[in-house]
């Protein structure tokens, strides 16, 4: 049985130890090739699962989290990993199956064509390619490319792309446990061009109900760039969307169109209905409007909120007795579509006293 460290003294056993085997691991590492690299710093660093969810969180808020009887927003978001094994978060994560879900659910707005998903991207004939398409790598974030007029993917191209991504585990960058659940494959999306002329904005959702908007500006924009007080208060954010007169969040200024604003919200609510937590992204071209995006762990909450107050306001928002309800959600969904209904993560006790320590 573990023993229940002094906050502090948690705090310095899980950053102290994790820092100290993270040096080892490095110098060991050297001598590994490229690609086997990342996963061996990970597995050398981490003693147990509860240590790598909490150290990310940890370094951010100065203390070791509380994923036993978590409060604040941030805390309950990244404590799923450990003690929800919902398969669901996994399936909207994947960059195809998302595809299979938004018509299951017979979403209003849908995400750009899915034109082809290869397992073994040898497999992908670059001269059958549409005219305009963007590559991605299914379990992972930010890994992508554009083939399009003037700049075609070349071999070459092709070749560099996946000698930098493919190897990569995206679930290792910050422990977003669920998408090592994903399978890894190259897809080929239809691209929304040109790039510049694309915004976006995102939908917060809690069990169900779309609570915030955030818009942003570009294509390569942080979502999170309004957590410093350039949003209007959190309190005013949070009111039910259907309050507000003209969805602008200033400094901002990208309003949902008039013509896809009751797509929006259903599109939100319907994608979000058997989700404890998820964030619906958007984007607009040309006045139309697409899914961007189904996003579990948004900056895989490891950026908290300013203050603790309102940390803990948005916290209040996820009633985690109501977990087990969307589990059984989560399971039968997955099963209609074919998907797994045993996860690889979530499977900690509720009553793991390492939940209060950070894994030590």
């Amino acid at each position: 049985m573990t023993t229940c460290l002094p906050s502090d003294t948690a705090f310095h056993a899980l950053v102290d130890g994790v820092a100290r085997r993270k040096a080892l691991a490095e110098k060991q590492a050297r001598s590994l090739p490229r690609t086997a690299r990342q996963a061996f710093l990970y597995d050398a660093t981490f003693q147990n699962e509860i240590e790598a969810v909490a150290y990310p969180l940890a370094l951010a808020i100065g203390r070791v989290p509380n994923f036993a009887t978590p409060t604040t927003y941030c805390e309950k978001m990244r404590s799923l990993y450990l003690i929800h094994p919902n398969p669901l978060m996994s399936l909207v994560a994947d960059k195809v199956e998302m595809h299979r879900y938004c018509d299951l659910m017979d979403a209003p707005i849908r995400p750009p064509k899915l034109y082809a998903a290869f397992d073994d991207p040898s497999e992908l004939d670059l001269s059958d390619l549409p005219q305009t398409a963007m590559l991605k790598i299914s379990d992972g974030c930010k890994m992508n490319i554009l083939h399009g007029p003037g700049m075609p993917v070349t071999p070459f191209a092709l070749r560099r792309f996946l000698n930098r991504y493919w190897h990569v585990d995206h679930w290792r960058r910050h422990a977003e446990l669920h998408y090592r659940d994903i399978p890894r494959r190259l897809l080929v999306e239809e691209a929304l061009l040109p790039i510049e002329s694309l915004t976006e904005t995102c939908v917060f959702c809690a069990f169900g109900t779309p609570y915030m908007s955030l818009n942003k500006t570009g294509y390569s924009a942080d979502v999170h760039a309004g957590r410093n007080g350039g949003y209007i208060a959190l309190e005013e954010r949070l009111k039910p969307l259907e309050r507000y007169a003209d969805f602008v969040t200033p400094p901002y200024e990208v309003a949902w169109p008039e013509r896809h604003r009751a797509a929006m919200l259903e599109t939100a609510r319907r994608l979000s209905a058997p989700l404890p937590n998820c964030r619906i992204d958007f984007m607009f071209i040309d006045d139309r409007c697409y899914l961007g995006e189904i996003t579990i762990s948004s900056a895989a909450f490891t950026k908290p909120y300013d203050s603790l107050d309102q940390e803990n306001l948005l916290g209040s928002l996820y009633d985690l007795t109501r977990l087990p309800d969307f589990l059984e959600k989560g399971r039968a969904i997955a099963h209609s579509l074919g998907w797994p209904v045993d996860t690889s993560f979530g499977h900690i006790a509720p009553d793991d006293p390492r939940l209060l320590t950070g894994g030590q």
